[in-house]
């Protein structure tokens, strides 16, 4: 049971959390209920589950190279692997379709993209850096979707600097750790600590843009409060940045392990939506 929760990487669902950011930051925290809350989370865990899959079965022989596995593949039964993955995605795409036929456009779009990136275009550098943070993009768009939420521009420049961040330290740790399969080298490596700089940087900036926008004090009781936000983003960044380094953690285990991180993340959601209007409403 163990190797399944691996293979499928079920600890990577906790990425998936995200398709709620656009009822928390659109303050639209009761537009839906409980039970469409779980299953949208469900149908974009279950996909992103059958891409994980189908990307473990297709670097599996570089990834037993690469780091300690803790799941084996049959490679003889390839077709019968590729043939479960299909059928599986059919009968999550019917369903799909039958509950919000809007987020099946984006469904489809990131299984696309997940097999162009498996197959192909994660071997195009900073390319694939860009194609990363997209994915995580989409998961947000999802969830705009799936809950009926616009998304601002602040929003969206936001959260696209932070998963460009994300996505240039996933390629610095595996530069460190010299993955066979990727199309960086160590003379790379400086390159790509820039862009993650220059991304973070970005980050801060669009959030203290929006700190000073006078239009969002209508859905915030204490204007004040939203400084103490960004300098709750700050520490995050540095902390991620500049603390986790040491350890080489892919971005998932830092979210599991870090408590700094937990702590510093916890704090800012509840400052957030604690300060927001539509929380006691």
């Amino acid at each position: 049971m163990k190797e399944y929760f691996y293979l499928f990487k079920i600890h990577h669902w906790i990425k998936n959390f995200t398709i709620f950011l656009p009822v928390l930051v659109s303050h639209s925290f009761l537009t839906s209920n409980f039970s469409e809350y779980i299953i949208y989370f469900l149908i974009i865990s279950f996909l992103s589950s059958i891409i994980y899959f189908l990307n473990n079965l297709n670097d599996f022989e570089e990834d037993i190279k690469n780091k300690k596995l803790h799941y084996s593949l049959n490679l003889d039964k390839k077709k019968i692997y590729y043939s479960v993955c299909i059928i599986s995605f059919l009968a999550l795409i019917t369903f799909t379709y039958f509950i919000n036929q809007n987020i099946l456009f984006v469904c489809l779009f990131y299984f696309l993209l997940s097999l162009s990136y498996n197959f192909y275009l994660k071997k195009k550098k900073y390319l694939d850096i860009l194609i990363l943070s997209l994915f995580h993009l989409l998961r947000i768009i999802y969830g705009s979707i799936a809950f009926e939420v616009s998304l601002s521009t602040y929003f969206i420049l936001f959260c696209s600097a932070v998963f460009l961040m994300i996505g240039s330290n996933k390629r610095l740790v595996e530069i460190d750790k010299s993955y066979a399969n990727r199309p960086y080298r160590k003379k790379d490596k400086r390159k790509i600590k820039l862009m993650q700089l220059f991304f973070s940087f970005f980050v801060v900036f669009i959030f203290f843009l929006y700190s000073i926008d006078s239009s969002k004090d209508q859905f915030f009781i204490y204007k004040e409060l939203f400084f103490l936000n960004l300098l709750i983003i700050i520490l995050i960044i540095f902390n991620f940045i500049f603390i986790q380094k040491n350890k080489n953690q892919d971005i998932v285990i830092f979210i599991y392990k870090n408590k700094v991180n937990f702590i510093l993340v916890t704090a800012f959601f509840i400052i957030f939506i604690g300060n927001s209007v539509s929380f006691y409403n």
